[in-house]
């Protein structure tokens, strides 16, 4: 009875040890999001967009776009303001106008990462920066999807932090769930943390069964 309560409570704990890896991975600074662009025909066009909140002059945020799939780097992108970059290496919408704005092809499943970054200050943290998501046709002017009034399908606005030094955040301001999803991406120490976690999880399980095999 006694080995079977300590078996019970080691699983308990490291089961919370998983969950709280997968906690810490909810908080991640850099979100992944995916387009499932099949149902609207062989070909559509992406509407990125990057609004860089400022105050009195100092701009806030900058953003970065990696792991790009489901671009068609065969049709040239449209760049406005400050987005350098490539469908290969990633693109990157910096801060020195107040709209930017890229326009890709894209085709099926698309799915990239997008990462904030900016000062931390608390003088600034009510100023928002948003990310906006929205999807064209082949004739690059009917929208798709279940837009907002702004045509976004989806809409990410990035706080400072209120603390100098400190990480911002990122809200949901609009999802059209039924087109596009958004999630977390875990940082490196919380997938270790995980792995770790179900490993010892998997080993208490072996040694609990071997220790309820009768003897030979």
């Amino acid at each position: 009875m006694f080995a079977h309560t300590t078996s019970l409570t080691l699983r308990r704990s490291l089961l919370a040890l998983a969950l709280s890896a997968l906690a810490g991975a909810a908080s991640a600074d850099v979100l992944h999001v995916e387009l499932d662009t099949s149902g609207f025909g062989p070909l559509s066009w992406i509407d990125l967009q990057f609004n860089p909140g400022n105050m009195n002059g100092v701009v806030l945020a900058e953003v970065s776009l990696s792991h790009l799939s489901g671009f068609d780097a065969s049709l040239a992108p449209e760049l406005i303001g400050d987005v350098t970059g490539s469908a290969a290496s990633g693109f990157h919408f910096a801060n020195t106008t107040s709209w930017n704005d890229l326009f890709h092809a894209v085709r099926g499943k698309v799915s990239f990462d997008v990462t904030f970054s900016g000062l931390a200050d608390p003088s600034f943290n009510t100023i928002q920066s948003a990310f906006s998501v929205s999807l064209y046709g082949a004739d690059k002017v009917t929208q798709l999807g279940n837009a907002a009034a702004d045509g976004s399908l989806l809409r990410l606005d990035w706080t400072p932090s209120a603390v100098a030094g400190g990480k911002g955040s990122v809200s949901t301001g609009y999802l059209d769930g039924a087109n596009v999803s958004v999630s977390a991406v875990p940082e490196p120490s919380s997938w270790l943390m995980l792995g770790a976690g179900l490993a010892m999880l998997g080993g208490a399980v072996r040694r609990r069964n071997k220790a309820a095999l009768p003897a030979a």
